[in-house]
């Protein structure tokens, strides 16, 4: 008698075929996994920018409520820029009243938001970057024709930005 063996080895296209199929699953892997890291790297990106916008708010909000008297405004090259008294000192973390500016300025090629606080009998000058790469900024007050870029003694104001490529805006004030 005479035995028939049933192993045989693989064939050329057997092992073609398995690579091809290989090759497929391994592309579907990794195009997966590449649109998993892209997207949280986009939620990243955009978790960053509401973050720094509710720090924004949170601080451009404390300073109006203390806010003492009317803001006065002027446009510079960057924007608006905006001073007040305020009693809300980040430099002595009190109620010390400081005159609080917010504005922008270029430094090295990038454009920052920043708030700077002052008093001079205290020789206080504190210079705080609140943002980077911000395009542009303007602070603006009601009238009854809508919002205007002019200090109405109103206490209510709208700072506007951009950051990130999209607009943000910023309301607070006494009445708030």
């Amino acid at each position: 008698m005479s035995t028939v063996s049933t192993d045989r080895g693989l064939t050329l296209l057997e092992v073609l075929v398995a690579l091809a199929l290989s090759a497929l699953v391994l592309a579907g892997l990794y195009s997966s996994m590449n649109t998993v890291f892209s997207t949280d790297r986009a939620l990243d990106e955009r978790l960053s920018g509401v973050m720094s916008y509710v720090r924004l708010s949170n601080l451009f909000q404390a300073d109006l409520r203390t806010m003492i008297g009317v803001p006065t405004m002027q446009s510079t090259i960057f924007g608006t820029e905006i001073s007040f008294k305020s009693t809300h000192s980040l430099y002595s973390n009190s109620s010390f009243p400081v005159e609080v500016t917010y504005f922008v300025d270029k430094v090295d090629g990038e454009r920052y938001l920043y708030r700077e606080e002052s008093e001079e009998k205290r020789g206080i000058n504190l210079r705080i970057r609140l943002l980077e790469k911000v395009g542009e900024l303007r602070f603006l007050t009601r009238t009854e024709e809508g919002w205007t870029e002019q200090a109405t003694g109103e206490d209510v104001i709208r700072m506007e930005y951009v950051y990130g490529g999209r607009k943000w805006t910023v309301t607070g004030g006494r009445l708030l």
